[in-house]
């Protein structure tokens, strides 16, 4: 029967397996990215997980919008009741007939799109969305009643708590990047234990402190067999690893790496990829390995994060594959204070990081047991159509 495993008490009728055609109308927007306006009156959906703004609207009312190509194609899935414009290349699900609830359908449909093009594709990634795989899509509803009563319990339960966690991450984001301006403009010092102040901090060259290590692995004669981080690895602007690659069928030589090491992403500067690896290891050659000399290591990763090594970083030959120049970074001065206040900042960052991920922890534990509930109040297997 077409049930689901979990339900609210008092309702049992077998659910209506329906197209998303036949009961919604699917329309493509006419604007494109360079219509965004920033500081406009509306809502404006490009192919992104941000929502942009721009002073036209193309309709008001109930919608779902999602991505037609781009990165985010299947995961980029927003929900609006109001006035909005949109993207050419982006769909909007609107004008829901009464049979079908817009905030239990946006709770189907962003748990189930994603599966359904995948499979759809037959690729492991997602080009392009067409519009049938949004109109032939099969959603099994209950009744309009049990429908908003499960919208009410997410909106107002579960996705309530997760908007609390995730703007309480965000503050945390911005309390970190604050302080850390703070700290290293020297606007905030800290003191020796005794109250009196650190010496003042020195000038001296990025090269006189840190270190760009030279060390290689080639797995076409190594039997050694590391793990390998490459740049899809680093996690844009976090300084978290997103899992890790394999060396098989790799032929070009490979940066090794040691416990705590900092790992910089050249390539792309501006994507900010970044991190300090807790293993031994090997990474692309698109990535520096920087190692501190009179520096800690500690203190050496918060200092990339900052807008001087940033800017420098971003100064590069070339505009379509811009790397970072080695040499500006090598020769440029920064300003280091005394070991012991490197030890101070670092501590201090380090504690805000460990704050910032126990919110991340909670924040993923939040949508598991919720990805748990709808897999259980939304029959599986039925939008295949």
């Amino acid at each position: 029967m077409n049930v689901p495993k979990l339900r609210f008490p008092g309702f049992g009728d077998e659910l209506k397996s329906r197209r998303i055609g036949d009961f919604a109308v699917v329309k493509t927007g006419s604007r494109d990215t360079q219509n965004r306006v920033d500081g406009g009156k509306y809502p404006f959906f490009a192919r992104s997980d941000t929502i942009e703004r721009i002073n036209s609207f193309a309709f008001d009312g109930e919608a779902i919008l999602t991505s037609g190509d781009g990165v985010g194609v299947g995961k980029n899935i927003h929900y609006i009741n109001g006035k909005f414009d949109y993207h050419q290349r982006v769909y909007a699900i609107r004008e829901f007939e009464a049979v079908v609830d817009g905030q239990f359908f946006f709770q189907f449909f962003r748990e189930n799109f994603l599966r359904r093009v995948m499979r759809l594709s037959a690729k492991n990634s997602v080009d392009s969305v067409r519009m049938s795989m949004i109109t032939d899509m099969i959603v099994a509803t209950p009744s309009l009643a049990e429908q908003k009563k499960i919208a009410a319990f997410f909106l107002g339960g579960v996705d309530a708590k997760i908007a609390a966690l995730r703007a309480r991450e965000a503050g945390l984001e911005r309390y970190k990047r604050g302080l850390m301006q703070a700290l290293f403009s020297q606007t905030l010092r800290f003191t020796k234990p005794d109250g009196t102040a650190f010496p003042d901090w020195e000038s001296t060259t990025f090269s006189d402190f840190a270190g760009l290590s030279k060390d290689r692995l080639n797995p076409v004669t190594s039997s050694e067999k590391p793990p390998l981080i490459e740049l899809e690895n680093l996690e844009s602007g976090v300084g978290s690893i997103i899992g890790l690659s394999g060396l098989e069928g790799q032929l070009s030589q490979k940066n090794r790496f040691r416990f705590g090491d900092v790992l910089f992403g050249k390539l792309r500067p501006y994507l900010r990829k970044f991190a300090r690896p807790n293993f031994d290891g090997v990474c692309s050659s698109e990535i520096w390995v920087l190692r501190g000399k009179t520096v800690s290591n500690a203190f050496l990763f918060y200092l990339i994060q900052g807008s001087q090594f940033n800017q420098l970083a971003n100064i590069s030959a070339g505009s379509k594959m811009p790397r970072s120049d080695w040499k500006t970074i090598a020769d440029s001065e920064f300003e280091i204070p005394h070991p012991d206040e490197q030890q101070k900042i670092a501590d201090a960052r380090s504690a805000m990081d460990a704050k910032s991920a126990a919110v991340s922890d909670q924040v993923a534990q939040m949508e598991a047991f919720k990805k748990g509930l709808l897999q259980q109040m939304f029959v599986q297997g039925v939008n295949h159509g």
